[in-house]
């Protein structure tokens, strides 16, 4: 598979576009300032990391990821779980890529290894918070067998749901102090979504970036804390 882009890479790359759409004055438009806040966030997610913190890496990336697909309220009465937010955007993305290279599956299928770690490992299921041991449906095996069905289907689906089921429980964790920073115990969740969430937030950019995706009807409005005169 083709190397990722570097947020550095497509921060270059949206440079021109980022010009454009302030010319045009559209800064507060729902795609221009949502992808203008995800870069800054992500940029630092990259420099977390670098200093081999991957804690604050993961929230970083979250916070860039958020900035994307995250809604103050829904149009038309609509009141979707965070998960079911965030999974549609990543899906309606992938369909649109699937003329643009297919960028997801790609990297689904590097990181199979990884994702293995993230669905097998029960401390990503919310019911064995609730009852430690009760959660039988986290076996490697058991998930290994799905994840190579879906992969082998192209199941975008089916992968980011499970996904961002597992990746916003340990966002929960981590931001509202559920966890300790650096802590030994949690390095088997941390490390792996840290590197996983880093990939997908990559290729989704591309996808925006890159392929012109940032065009999409995303339901980018109404965009959570616009900028106003006195905020500037």
């Amino acid at each position: 598979m083709d190397e990722i882009s570097t947020i550095e890479a497509i921060r270059e790359a949206w440079r021109p576009l980022n010009v454009a759409h302030r010319a045009g004055r559209r800064y507060s438009d729902g795609a221009h300032l949502r992808i203008y806040r995800c870069l800054s966030w992500a940029a630092r997610g990259d420099e977390a990391a670098s200093h081999e913190d991957p804690d604050l890496a993961f929230i970083l990336r979250m916070i860039a990821f958020n900035a994307l697909w995250g809604q103050a309220h829904v149009p038309n009465g609509e009141n979707l779980a965070q998960s079911e937010t965030w999974r549609r955007f990543l899906v309606t993305l992938a369909a649109f890529d699937l003329d643009h290279g297919n960028r997801y599956l790609p990297i689904f299928r590097h990181d199979a290894d990884l994702l293995m770690q993230i669905y097998g490992s029960p401390f990503f299921h919310r019911d064995w918070w609730v009852e430690p041991g009760a959660e039988q449906l986290g076996s490697h095996e058991k998930i290994a067998g799905k994840i190579n069905g879906w992969l082998a289907d192209g199941k975008i689906d089916h992968l980011t749901r499970e996904l961002v089921h597992r990746l916003l429980l340990l966002r929960g964790q981590l931001i509202h102090g559920n966890a300790t920073h650096g802590g030994k115990k949690n390095r088997s969740t941390v490390e792996p979504a840290a590197i996983v969430l880093d990939r997908l937030l990559r290729t989704t950019l591309e996808i925006l970036v890159l392929d012109g995706g940032h065009e999409l009807d995303l339901r980018w409005h109404p965009v959570p804390y616009p900028p106003t005169d006195e905020s500037v």
